[in-house]
């Protein structure tokens, strides 16, 4: 990336397409490690003017570089496919970037100077010139100006420390290279005086000075800063080194931790906020994130490095907003110990804070100085702490994200990665006691990635040289969730200290929505399942879950979604056990589990009117309404939303109790399937068909072993193990008969025909495709006798009955057409369509392709499984119309709807995309 964007695999040059293809190649880069939404990656190649098929182009982009690595030898995939984007996999490449900001870091690490300043050289010499050179837009001129930043931040250091070993003379040329490039850069000309002062050339070292101060009052209307009129006057006087204060400089942060790792993004954006060139008013770095998440030790490690750039000293007070049993230290009093600080005699201190707060800013309005304020409490305690000098800094660290602070830039802390958190345990253990098993990558996890828990599981086994890591992390494994907090304390630290705190801020209610809503087993929490869970209304739920956003007791990672850390869940229901007597935790967990389950009966509904069978299974009184889903685009948006949580929530539901749990799992599995199905999602319909069979052996109800061995059989069928999945479905409708549940019957026998279709027992297909074909007929299911018809006509194909196939089919469109049942006729269109082209009418066929595209359009606006059938029937025709072009084209769509949905993998879209004829994927012909 530091310089034209090039790519080699084992030293061959990969050939990356043209000029858009490397843009999106510069765009995953940028985000390394972190997935990107399609949207974004348009905005980062197109800007603000997309073209309408950039979707499309896109795809072809990614397929473009994909081709190319793997043509060049990459043996991984490095493009992932996300839900909505791409993601770069970070584990499989070295980027030149991330290798100059880790050499960086390493070298600010070195009490050696000779060997930190090899680093830094390394760094520099990672450069061939402007990064990312021709390919940036303005959606990407922000990372763009990083990359550039962080060069001149490099070479700054480097000659920091080559002036300090006496290097003057060869630092010379290189420094006026790039004080000549970057005039307005104060530090990088005050490196270049002190070079041909300290080199006896004192008068090129005042034309330098005199020079860029006329650039700095010509180009920004402003006046040199102190560090070069300090270097001036000492140039003047002849003084050995620059003037300093008569007064003590203050240098009162902390010792820096030695064990800090990871954080580099997060520290070199506020290390470069912190170092930028001077503003129009005074910067403010917000560190926030929940306890023992590292805000403390980021702010002393960044102000650590940086503290050279501010020669009128670095003040550090800690607020106590987050000290447990202590009050928060008043703004009153903060100010007295800065003012102290810079040398204000006692009695010379303002009584009145708002007066002590002006004589603050006016002590600091020509310095040079950078404030740490630690553990703030809330905007209010830090406001009169901002000094007023725009060459002054300030970090603050808070609980609370501070967003009433004015002029504020924030820095959110997540939990470590699960690498760095390993990185974190090794330092403080010792490398040597890590080893090379799996161990200390549990320990971390069951930390939840958590540096003050990391700490503390590395106390205790720094107090315990016999134990294992495997000792302590069978422990960790092994505990309750009410011990395994315990077991993570040691002395007065404590996790469970360290959130009591920020719990104990909380109003009542707040209290109230934290405890309740970390009561349900899912990975998020939709905001209308916590006003289930809490008995509230909507828009009451979500401003409890804002005001616990902000204080950073959950995350906002979506709209309308929220999750938490999961020591931080853990300690919820701990208080949840402790302050909710048991039937109200029980309820408040029913009331959820009720509203998935309406939530998923609405959705059944919106898919197939046929279907209502299967919102029929017992519970029919419920606890909570659910989501109003209006049509099939909302229902699923809603799936794909609640995809994994879906499963937990079956699991949840089944091990409530004996009877009522399992039958409520049931129930959420018999509505949902139908939804995950027409969406792709197999094998997350598998998983809830297993959950529910588990419980109903349990149990032995019939119906609860009828819906799972249903979810099982019908799951497995589509994921192509089409035996075992023929044994489910039997035991289904066996199960279905007996409880004299017929539309469940007729359903098995349709799932049974397709079944032994695939299996190539074609008689037994026909005969079951009849028997549902009368069933339907008799009971008055109009939408499954067209599905049935459909399913017979495809096993005619297949016996090579073409008549009898277009028959079937069209007498199963004759029904479809009055129903409002779209996705069934768009299904039998497609498969009348496919008859028609095998008969040797192309045009027909054509014809019949195009109006399912455009029933498929009418009903969805979202993409379906079904919309790549389609195209992929389009294709086949177009190549019998002797369309090849168009042909491919059609395929290569079908095979992008495919990989969006996460039903191909990105080997197979490559080969779809690279064949003239390509073979269909597994799905389009286990369909036909």
């Amino acid at each position: 990336m530091l310089g034209p964007v090039e790519a080699t695999v084992a030293g061959q040059q990969v050939s990356l397409g043209g000029r858009r293809s490397q843009q999106v190649l510069a765009a995953l880069l940028i985000e390394t490690g972190r997935p990107q939404s399609a949207e974004q990656l348009i905005d980062a190649v197109w800007d603000d003017n997309p073209p309408a098929s950039a979707r499309t182009q896109l795809s072809i982009h990614v397929s473009t570089l994909r081709r190319a690595f793997a043509g060049a030898g990459c043996r991984h995939e490095l493009i992932e496919t996300t839900s909505n984007g791409y993601r770069l996999d970070d584990q499989e490449v070295r980027i030149d970037l991330v290798e100059a900001e880790r050499l960086q870091a390493e070298a600010q690490l070195r009490s050696d100077l000779e060997e930190a300043a090899d680093l830094l050289r390394a760094a520099l010499a990672l450069w061939r010139g402007a990064a990312l050179e021709d390919l940036s837009t303005r959606a990407m001129a922000a990372a763009v100006q990083r990359v550039a930043e962080l060069r001149l931040s490099i070479a700054e250091q480097l000659y920091d420390i080559e002036l300090t070993l006496g290097r003057h003379r060869q630092s010379i040329g290189d420094l006026t290279a790039l004080v000549t490039d970057q005039p307005l850069r104060e530090h990088l000309r005050a490196q270049l005086m002190t070079a041909l002062w300290r080199s006896g050339r004192s008068a090129e070292a005042l034309e330098c000075y005199r020079y860029g101060a006329q650039v700095l009052i010509d180009e920004l209307g402003i006046e040199p800063g102190p560090e070069l009129r300090d270097l001036e006057q000492a140039v003047l006087s002849g003084s050995v080194r620059p003037a300093r204060r008569e007064t003590l400089v203050p240098a009162e942060l902390p010792l820096g931790v030695p064990t800090f790792t990871g954080r580099e993004a997060q520290v070199g954006r506020v290390r470069d906020l912190l170092t930028t060139a001077e503003p129009q008013a005074a910067v403010i770095v917000a560190v926030a994130g929940p306890g023992g998440i590292g805000k403390s030790e980021l702010a002393v490690h960044a102000g650590h490095l940086v503290a050279d750039s501010f020669p009128d000293g670095q003040l550090y007070v800690d607020l106590r907003g987050s000290t447990a049993d202590v009050e928060p230290l008043d703004p009153a009093e903060a100010l007295a110990r800065l003012l102290r600080s810079l040398g204000a005699p006692d009695g010379s201190i303002p009584v009145d804070p708002d007066e002590a707060a002006a004589r603050f800013r006016s002590m600091t309005n020509e310095l040079q100085l950078l404030v740490v304020l630690d553990n703030a409490l809330d905007a209010a305690q830090v406001e009169p702490l901002i000094p007023a000098g725009r060459s002054c800094r300030t970090i603050v660290t808070s609980r609370r994200i501070l967003s009433g602070l004015v002029g504020a830039v924030h820095e959110p802390l997540e939990v470590l990665p699960a690498a760095e958190a390993v990185t974190l345990l090794g330092r403080l253990v010792g490398p040597a006691r890590i080893g090379h098993g799996g161990a200390a990558a549990e320990i971390v996890r069951l930390c939840g990635g958590l540096p003050l828990a990391i700490s503390i599981a590395a106390s205790r086994l720094i107090s315990r040289p016999s134990w294992s890591l495997q000792t302590l992390a069978t422990r960790l494994a092994a505990a309750h969730e009410s011990r395994r907090l315990a077991e993570l304390q040691t002395g007065d630290r404590g996790v469970r200290a360290s959130f009591q705190v920020s719990y104990q801020e909380l109003g009542i209610a707040q209290q109230r929505m934290f405890r309740l809503s970390n009561l349900i087993e899912v990975p998020d929490v939709d905001v209308r399942v916590a006003a289930a869970l809490a008995d509230v209304d909507t828009a009451s739920a979500e401003a409890l879950l804002e005001d616990l956003v902000d204080v950073q007791l959950l995350e906002s990672h979506r709209p309308g979604r929220y999750r938490t850390h999961d020591l931080l869940r853990l300690f919820g229901r701990e208080r949840a056990r402790a302050e909710d007597a048991e039937p109200v935790r029980r309820h408040a967990v029913r009331r959820a589990l009720h509203g998935y389950l309406a939530t998923a009966r609405t959705a059944c509904r919106r898919l197939n009117a046929d279907a209502v069978w299967r919102t029929e299974v017992e519970p029919r009184v419920l606890d909570a309404e659910g989501i109003e889903l209006r049509d099939r685009d909302e229902v699923y948006d809603w799936l794909d939303a609640e995809a994994a949580n879906l499963s937990a929530v079956v699991r949840q539901a089944s091990n409530l109790d004996r009877s009522a749990g399992p039958a409520l799992a049931a129930a959420i599995c018999s509505a949902v399937g139908l939804g995950l199905a027409l969406r792709g999602r197999h094998r997350d319909k598998l998983r809830l068909g297993e959950l529910v069979l588990a419980a109903a052996e349990r149990t032995g109800e019939p119906l609860q072993k009828a819906v799972a061995h249903e979810t099982i059989g019908s799951a497995l069928v589509r994921c192509g193990d089409y035996g075992v999945g023929l044994t489910h479905l039997t035991r289904a409708q066996a199960s279905y008969r007996a409880i004299g549940n017929e539309a469940g019957e007729a359903v098995q026998l349709a799932a049974l025909a397709s079944a032994y279709r695939l299996l190539e027992r074609y008689d037994e297909s026909i005969a079951h495709s009849r028997q549902a074909i009368e069933l339907n007929r008799r009971i008055g299911r109009p939408t499954a006798l067209a599905d049935s018809l459909t399913s017979l006509g495809l096993t005619y194909r297949h016996v090579g009955r073409p008549a009898d196939e277009i028959r079937a089919h069209s007498e199963a469109l004759a029904i479809a057409e009055p129903l409002e049942e779209t996705n069934w006729l768009t299904n039998i269109i497609c498969n009348l369509a496919e008859a028609t082209r095998l008969a040797g009418e192309p045009e027909q066929a054509l014809a019949y392709f195009q109006r399912a595209h455009q029933v498929s359009r009418r009903s969805e606006a979202a993409e379906t499984s079904l919309d790549a059938e389609i195209w992929w029937g389009l294709g086949r025709t177009h190549a019998d119309l002797g369309s090849a072009r168009t042909a491919r084209s059609c395929w290569q769509r079908s095979g992008a709807i495919l990989t969006e949905l996460g039903l191909i993998t990105a080997g197979e879209q490559q080969a779809i995309e690279g064949s003239e004829t390509p073979v269909p994927p597994d799905l389009i012909g286990r369909n036909t």
